[in-house]
């Protein structure tokens, strides 16, 4: 597997991206009009019998498979035997759309409040919901605007919006699909087996960690909204420390400014 030297925080690695299949995203009728797609049939994830036998670097980045070496500094992408199974990937990373969804400029009206065509923290927080009608965490809607703010403006136009939309259902689908008690939330033993199938090789104790983290509400459980910031933050946080293992053996060397600054650059 080739990492890719160029930093983008958001990008999402590509052994995570669906299997192109020549068409828009899966949607969820929570997050669409439009009825939702049948689910395809889920792929039990891939568990290793004793992940005390994987060197470091393969327990803790995703994309590995058991006994074998640490992903590579360049390459060809990984074949499709190594990949997470279509039905437990995260979508791929935010792209420019070529084209709005005219079913969302109601909804995209409604909220604009001030009528400029442009939606601010605010306006966006009241169009996005949990299921059970609960409000996006807001460092989850801060997130979701650097994400799409193409033109970095700090607002959401209606095509930033609908591509912000369609990211959503398809997370909401994955979420569902982990959701096996269907409880509207994530359990701690859920989360857990959505990491193995990302590929992610950690610790019961980090992975503990983790989602007491993201459990804002205290609640034990993980509504959506932090599932996604919980995914999209262990992501960016992977992302940082590939960029200083270069030689993918799963230690770095680095100095305590250069942490801080890393540490800062999550915070924004």
């Amino acid at each position: 597997m080739a990492y890719n030297r160029s930093y983008n925080p958001d990008e999402l690695p590509r052994f995570a991206e669906p299997e192109p299949k020549g068409g828009a995203p899966a949607s969820s009728s929570r997050y669409n009009s439009k009825p939702p797609p049948p689910l395809p049939q889920q792929s039990a994830p891939h568990r290793n019998s004793d992940p005390r036998r994987l060197s470091p670097a393969q327990q803790n980045y995703p994309g590995t498979s058991p006994m074998s070496p640490p992903p590579p500094a360049s390459g060809p992408r990984p074949t499709a035997h190594n990949r997470p199974p279509p039905s437990s990937r995260p979508p791929p990373s935010p792209a420019p759309q070529d084209g709005s969804d005219p079913t969302l400029l109601p909804l995209f009206r409604a909220v604009d409040k001030d009528g400029t065509g442009q939606l601010s923290e605010k306006e966006l927080s009241a169009a996005l919901v949990n299921g059970d009608w609960t409000a996006f965490d807001p460092h989850t809607v801060r997130m979701m605007i650097r994400m799409f703010d193409s033109d970095r403006s700090g607002t959401i136009g209606f095509q930033e919006f609908c591509g912000l939309w369609s990211f959503l259902a398809s997370w909401r689908t994955l979420f569902d699909r982990f959701d096996k008690d269907r409880s509207g939330n994530i359990s701690p033993d859920e989360f857990s087996d959505a990491l193995i199938a990302f590929r992610y090789r950690l610790s019961p104790r980090f992975v503990n960690l983790l989602f007491d983290t993201y459990d804002k509400r205290n609640e034990g459980v993980m509504s959506f909204d932090l599932f996604v910031q919980a995914c999209i933050s262990l992501k960016r946080m992977t992302d940082v420390f590939k960029k200083y293992d270069e030689d993918r053996d799963g230690y770095i060397t680095l100095s305590f400014e250069d942490f801080l600054e890393e540490i800062l650059k999550q915070l924004k």
